[in-house]
Parts: C-alpha cells; sequence; structure tokens
C-alpha cells in the first residue's frame, strides 16, 4: 500500500496525541553521535552508517570522537559533558564506561534531551531514561564464536581483551570461554594495555609472549579488527612452527575477510557498525518528528561471517568500501 502525504500527517498527528511529548530542551537542532577513534576499523564503519544517514535523512549531525585510546575514559567523559551543554537535538552515546557515563545520560534525559545508546548497555537504556538502544547481544557474540573455535578442536582458549573496564568486552569474553569449557575445555581472559593498541609491535610481542608461555593454547580470540591483524602475524609465526592455533575475532575489516577465505582465520562474528551509526541517527530522528521509539532493544549482532559466507561480505565491503569495516 502506497502511504500519501496525507495518511504520513494524520499518522504524525495521532502519535503526537497517543504518545506523551518529551520536554523539549533542545537549543542545537544537531544530532551527535560520539563514537570511538575512527583510526579503529569498527568505528570507522559506524561513522560511514552515521554519514549515510544524516545525508539521506536531510538532518544536521556531528560526529565526535576521540583521537586515540590514550586516557579514554576522562576524555569519552568530557565529550560527553559538551554535547550535552550544547542542549543538541539528541545524543547517541556508547555506554562502555558504565561509572562516569551513566550519570550523564541520566543528566541528559532529564534535560529534556533524547538520548539513544549505541554498542554497549543495553540492558539498562529504559532505567536510564534513553530512548532506545542499538547494538549487539555481547555475550552471544563471543559464545556463537566459542562455537566455531569448538568445531575447529579448540581445547585451550584465549580472549584477548583491549580495554579494560569494559563489560562489554568482558561479556564477549565470558560467552567464548563457556562456549569452550561446555564443551570440556579451558579457556580465560587476558586483557592488552589499551595504550599499546595501535602499536602493532607491542601487540604482536604480548600475544606472542601469551602463546610461549603457555604452549598449549590452542585457540586465540580478540575482539578488535586491529588486534586480530596483530594476533594474526604472531599467530602465523607459531603455525610456522607446526603448532596449530584457531583464530577468530570480533568485528570486520578487509584483512580479517580475506584471512578467513583463505582459512587463516576461522571466524569474526560482526556486530554491523554500519547500522549502529545509521539507526543512531535514524531513531531519535524519528522520534523527535514523530514521538515513535522502538519499544525494546535492537539488535544488530551476532552475524557470524565464516568462510562459508566471507567472499559474499568481502565483495560488499569493496563495493561499499568500509560499511562492513575499514579498509
Amino acid at each position: 500500500m502506497k502511504i500519501t502525504h496525507l495518511s504520513a500527517v494524520a499518522l504524525a498527528a495521532i502519535m503526537a496525541v497517543s504518545a506523551p511529548l518529551a520536554a523539549k530542551a533542545q537549543d542545537d537542532q544537531t544530532i551527535i553521535m560520539l563514537g570511538g577513534p575512527s583510526s579503529d576499523p569498527f568505528w570507522g564503519a559506524v561513522q560511514q552508517g552515521f554519514n549515510t544517514a544524516v545525508e539521506e535523512l536531510g538532518v544536521k549531525g556531528q560526529w565526535t570522537a576521540p583521537a586515540d585510546f590514550n586516557d579514554i575514559v576522562p576524555v569519552y567523559t568530557r565529550m560527553f559533558e559538551a554535547a550535552i551543554a550544547r542542549k543538541p537535538a539528541a545524543i547517541a552515546v556508547g555506554n562502555f564506561f558504565p561509572e562516569p557515563t551513566e550519570p550523564l545520560i541520566k543528566q541528559a534525559a532529564e534535560q529534556g534531551i533524547p538520548v539513544i545508546i549505541i554498542n554497549s548497555g543495553g540492558n539498562k537504556f529504559k532505567e536510564l531514561g534513553a530512548i532506545g538502544f542499538i547494538g549487539e547481544d555481547s555475550y552471544q557474540m563471543g559464545y556463537e564464536g566459542g562455537k566455531v573455535a569448538v568445531g575447529n578442536g579448540v581445547k585451550n582458549g584465549l580472549c584477548i581483551n583491549q580495554i579494560a573496564a569494559n563489560p562489554v568486552l568482558e561479556l564477549r569474553c565470558k560467552g567464548y570461554i563457556e562456549a569452550v569449557t561446555e564443551a570440556g575445555g579451558t579457556a580465560k581472559m587476558v586483557t592488552l594495555a589499551s595504550e599499546d593498541i595501535g602499536n602493532s609491535q607491542k601487540v604482536q610481542a604480548a600475544v606472542s609472549a601469551m602463546l610461549m608461555q603457555d604452549q598449549t593454547i590452542d585457540g586465540v580470540i580478540t575482539l578488535g579488527v586491529a588486534v586480530a591483524v596483530d594476533a594474526l602475524e604472531s599467530i602465523r609465526a607459531v603455525r610456522a612452527t607446526g603448532r596449530s592455533v584457531d583464530l577468530g575475532t570480533m568485528d570486520l575489516g578487509n584483512t580479517v575477510l580475506e584471512a578467513i577465505e583463505a582459512g587463516e582465520m576461522s571466524f569474526a562474528s560482526d556486530q554491523q557498525p554500519f547500522l549502529q551509526g545509521y539507526y543512531g541517527v535514524l531513531i531519535p530522528h524519528l522520534y523527535n518528528k514523530y514521538q515513535m521509539a522502538p519499544s525494546n532493544v535492537v539488535w544488530v549482532g551476532p552475524y557470524l561471517v565464516t568462510k562459508d559466507n566471507a567472499a559474499a561480505v568481502l565483495k560488499v565491503n569493496k563495493d561499499f568500501a568500509g560499511s562492513r569495516g575499514a579498509n
């Protein structure tokens, strides 16, 4: 059925009557999205989704992100405080660090600024006053990957966490660990120094040391593309000695997809960051215009990529560069 302009207007009027109107605090009609460093392949895809939505919907948008992972908690907190002070049309923010972030989400909501939580914090969005959540089921992201690893014979797995104090990453590791232990194996989480992310030499040295320290480790999962690419280099060296080590990761990029297609990596658990960026604009835009919002969490992950579908996803990422993870 074709929806006419008149019916759309009528629908808006009905929704305005039937739904309670939020207090409008907006002085600035900009939707601000607070993301992670654009140098990270994952966040490059989120930003692309954000930019596409801003263009297609014809709204004002601002992408704000720290330059790197150094001092990430205080830097991100200050960015959020500055966004609230602008009284924008809406704020899209990740609840990566609950202790400083959750009071700010509540503050923004109480001031009448619609807040949409992306990526991290889906279990608490309603109690914090946010209008919705878009992101992954973090436990399932790790668990589904762990099942692939077990199918490849992993008995002693290692989950490498690159950002301490982020409950989402810990849940991913928990899922992976439980999938391996349920099958009779063992697994554990280790944490890299956040300031080392982006320094390939330091990450490769750390992964190599972990594998040398415990010669029984036969499976590794990383929680981001940059660490995955560095870990692959370390694991290639180990494999050259005749040792078998399975490798999987969270999130996508061309290097990861090519490694999966070639059989060097067994899987990537994708949380579809492009959709997080796009929906992070679309949902608050519809909320402000029609007072509509999803009634529950919008899950966009996990979407599992293995050798069976890696070539198709890689083609999409080359046809629409960066949409499935930065190149």
